[in-house]
């Protein structure tokens, strides 16, 4: 007479698939905190730029007449030199009046001083959906500038490489406009603000 023998424990298969489901989901759950690290740090450094720029915008709006020396000092990408004059940005006496476009000059050396101890690069184009292109740009009733700040491996510029540049570029052909201009490429990590 043959006697039946109840099996106890765990065999090796059904170890072997839990393993497996184990492994799945630690690894789903891996890839996800991944993913929301490197939001996380998008936010931050969104977040970095827009108060970065903002306090440009606030000076630039302050000091209007000086405009075109905010967009040539901040998009010279050159090395940062000091300004003859830094009107008392550097905790010094003021002994003389600064005109506006010193002002703009010392003000634009002082940001782009402290963005280099940080990954962010920031330039100011004439913004292309507001007509931004061309010889006679200034004559445009829309014409106004953008302020562009990139990080990574995006520069802060408006063209046709999408693995560089920020913003596409407004595209006219025989006076008519083609493309707007003004979009961010895909892969780009920049911001951009009308002032």
């Amino acid at each position: 007479m043959k006697t039946q023998v109840s099996q106890k424990g765990v065999g090796l298969i059904e170890v072997m698939v839990a393993l497996l489901l184990l492994t799945v989901a630690v690894l789903g759950y891996s890839a996800l905190q991944g993913q929301a690290i490197k939001i996380t740090n998008e936010s931050l450094e969104r977040s970095q730029s827009l108060v970065m720029m903002r306090t440009i915008a606030e000076k630039i709006h302050a000091n209007p007449s000086a405009i075109t020396t905010y967009a040539d000092e901040l998009t010279d990408t050159g090395a940062v030199t000091i300004p003859s004059d830094l009107c008392g940005l550097d905790g010094q006496a003021v002994t003389t009046l600064c005109d506006p476009e010193e002002l703009a000059e010392a003000e634009s050396y002082k940001v782009k001083a402290e963005l280099q101890n940080y990954d962010f690069q920031i330039q100011m184009h004439p913004c292309p959906n507001t007509g931004g292109t061309g010889s006679n740009v200034q004559n445009n009733i829309m014409y106004s500038y953008c302020l562009i700040s990139a990080w990574g491996d995006t520069t802060p510029t408006i063209g046709t490489d999408s693995e560089q540049d920020c913003l596409t570029e407004r595209v006219v052909d025989e006076g008519k406009v083609e493309e707007a201009g003004g979009s961010y490429y895909s892969k780009s990590t920049c911001m951009m603000m009308e002032i």
